[in-house]
């Protein structure tokens, strides 16, 4: 059975996906609820990450997980990969992210693409699924759920120690909602 974030992104392909012989644009709900979906995806995928680090991987830890991972809150998400998303970490956090005595001020690439890809596909299923006059096309939904993809797989490819360390990390601050007692 795939993971559910991986059904998603392929839900989210396939309201996009044209009959044979379908011409013309597809209904905006069909474009809309795959942007909603893509974003889902990210989400799911962020839940299971941090589930799965923190609680474990371990067969019997399933319920447990499952129940840690509602803790996660998409404000929450947003504001801690928010302060990993720019050029440098985020002062007020940044000493979180030290390892080893080695000095940590900017996010590796592949934070910085989730970050970014988690935040942009925040607001365009806000835009999908609130504002009707938000003008969405079916190229906004391709590049979505690409951009989503690339994000989990960047992630999903990070395997050095320091990435694993980042994660770790991150993903203690992600159920922290990117607030740490220091502020």
């Amino acid at each position: 059975m795939a993971a559910h974030h991986v059904e998603l992104l392929d839900t989210a392909r396939q309201l996009l996906a044209r009959q044979p012989g379908q011409r013309g644009r597809l209904s905006g709900a069909r474009v809309r609820r795959s942007i909603s979906t893509s974003y889902y995806a990210l989400f799911s995928f962020l839940m299971k990450e941090v589930s799965d680090r923190i609680v474990g991987t371990g067969g019997a830890l399933s319920v447990r997980r499952r129940m840690f991972s509602r803790v996660l809150t998409h404000a929450g998400l947003l504001s801690a990969l928010s302060k990993c998303r720019g050029g440098q970490i985020e002062a007020n956090v940044s000493g979180f992210f030290q390892h080893a005595a080695a000095p940590v001020t900017v996010a590796p690439p592949f934070i910085r693409t989730m970050a970014a890809a988690f935040s942009d596909s925040q607001a365009k299923r806000h835009d999908a699924d609130y504002d009707m006059n938000a003008s969405l096309s079916e190229t906004d939904a391709l590049v979505l759920a690409t951009r989503v993809e690339r994000a989990i797989s960047d992630w999903s490819t990070a395997r050095t120690a320091a990435d694993r360390d980042f994660k770790h990390a991150l993903c203690l601050l992600l159920v922290l909602k990117g607030k740490l007692r220091t502020e």
